[in-house]
């Protein structure tokens, strides 16, 4: 089976104390896999978080794992690893879906009331994956070893009563994603031009949110403003939100390129 005998040693290049002490829950997780052939899962994580595990986890000999949300679009996910024999043969993903409806039709909740009022029953967090609100009713995803007490617990958001069911992860509705377009042109597919197009900054003041380690790219921090930048890429930029470049569209007559960018709202 896989050989961990230097955890420290896999994730010494990661900065964040936060995010390498995570790293190092699953890796305990992997052992247990390892050496007692069990099946782990982790707590629900953040992309940048699960970007940080799936590479680790793939220099792991020995071992396989799923990534599951609930749906492909979650932003949420837990990992589920699991001896590589198995082959994904009995590997159950340990999720739960309810829908939340309140009882009262003057009164729209959101996704932090509905947040709030389950992390008030003494939940944690990372035992909660996306909620998603669709006008007077959330869905919302939890681990399941916490379904039954979330079910016979939780009658209210905030002042309005609610009613609560389980759900098949086949009824997941993803949310409708909203985003503004910003369109125009660059000389360069350089980070720090692109983050002045969509962000309607300086490229200065871009190249300074980039070295103070402000910015991430398809959620992993980055402090290169020449870092070149591609379709498809999510880049985020703490305290301004996050975009997507949509469409690098050609160039114009005087060769710079045309670039459409999704600004999530």
């Amino acid at each position: 089976m896989c050989v961990l005998n230097n955890k420290e040693r896999l994730v010494d290049h990661i900065q964040d104390l936060g995010l390498k002490n995570t790293m190092l829950k699953i890796l305990d997780r992997v052992e247990a896999v390892s050496k007692k052939h069990e099946i782990k899962t982790t707590d629900f994580l953040n992309p940048q978080e699960i970007v940080m595990a799936c590479e680790i986890l793939h220099t792991v000999r020995d071992i396989q794992y799923v990534v599951s949300g609930g749906y492909d679009e979650a932003e949420r996910k837990l990992i589920t690893i699991f001896p590589e024999y198995l082959e994904g043969y009995g590997v159950e993903i340990p999720i739960a879906v309810f829908e939340i409806k309140g009882t009262s039709q003057f009164e729209k909740l959101n996704h932090r009331d509905y947040l709030g009022a389950i992390l008030g029953l003494g939940l944690k967090r990372e035992k909660i994956g996306d909620i998603i609100v669709h006008n007077e009713i959330s869905q919302v995803i939890v681990h399941e070893s916490l379904k039954d007490y979330i079910f016979y617990n939780l009658n209210k958001v905030g002042n309005v009563s609610v009613k609560i069911k389980e759900l098949e992860i086949s009824d997941i509705i993803p949310p409708k994603i909203e985003y503004k377009e910003i369109r125009g042109n660059v000389s360069s597919l350089r980070l720090d031009a692109i983050l002045s197009l969509a962000y309607k900054i300086s490229r200065s003041e871009a190249q300074e949110l980039i070295s103070k380690e402000r910015v991430s790219v398809n959620w992993k921090n980055t402090t290169k403003s020449a870092q070149d930048v591609t379709e498809g890429n999510i880049i985020s930029v703490k305290g301004k939100g996050r975009v997507k470049i949509a469409a690098i569209e050609g160039k114009t007559k005087s060769d710079r390129i045309v670039v459409s960018v999704h600004k999530f709202v």
